[in-house]
Order: structure tokens, then sequence, then C-alpha cells
């Protein structure tokens, strides 16, 4: 199953754009690694950043998030979005993207701005 929930994932990821290059996040090779546990009912995705000091961090990482938990319908499963740790400021994002609410309300600003729109493409 965890090979299945990773290919459904990496398609939903497709729709992520990076607006400053105009590609996805698959396409573009930012996605590092993805971790499924089952048991735990925990994905945690890392990914690494155009720059190392990219504006749109979490920006990025919020909208992976939200399709993700949208598309999948994956509720009560705990999606984690990380900066992978060969970037050299990985800690400092990582700090901030461990909360979730974080990254929540970072959706619910693009949303009410309309901005959703530069990161998704449908």
């Amino acid at each position: 199953m965890s090979k299945l929930v990773e290919s459904a994932i990496i398609e939903i990821l497709k729709k992520v754009r990076d607006p400053e290059l105009n590609g996805n996040v698959v396409e573009l090779g930012l996605i590092r690694s993805i971790n499924i546990d089952n048991n735990r009912k925990i994905v945690e995705i890392k990914w690494i950043p155009t720059s190392p000091i990219c504006p749109l961090v979490l920006v990025i990482s919020a909208v992976m998030r939200y399709v993700i938990l949208k598309k999948l319908e994956m509720g009560e499963w705990d999606v984690r979005i990380m900066v992978d740790e060969s970037v050299p400021t990985a800690s400092f994002w990582n700090s901030q993207l461990s909360d979730p609410s974080n990254l929540d309300k970072i959706i619910v600003r693009l949303r009410d701005t309309g901005q959703i729109n530069y990161f998704i493409s449908e």
C-alpha cells in the first residue's frame, strides 16, 4: 500500500508549482524523499528549495501539505513537509515547518487573497 500512496503523492505534487521557475516541484527535482509510516499514519516529505534562502519555502511547503491532505483525503494522517537536511538552512526552516498550524495559517491567507492559484496548477 505504501508504494501506491507514494505514487499518488508524487502525482499530486506535480500540481504544486514553484512560481519563480514556473515548474512543478517533482519535475524540477525538488522532492528528495517520501516516507510513509502506515502504522503511525505519518507521511513525511523532504524537499530542497531552489535556494537555501528561498523566500517561498514556507509557502510551497504549506501548499504541498494542503494538496496532499485535500486530494488524498488524509484527514487523520499527519502530513509533514520538511526541508532536506542537506540544505544548510534546513534546521531554520524545519523549526517553522514542524508546527502544522503555521502552514494552515499560510493556506488561509493564500486562499483569502486568491494567491493560492499561483502555486497550484489544476
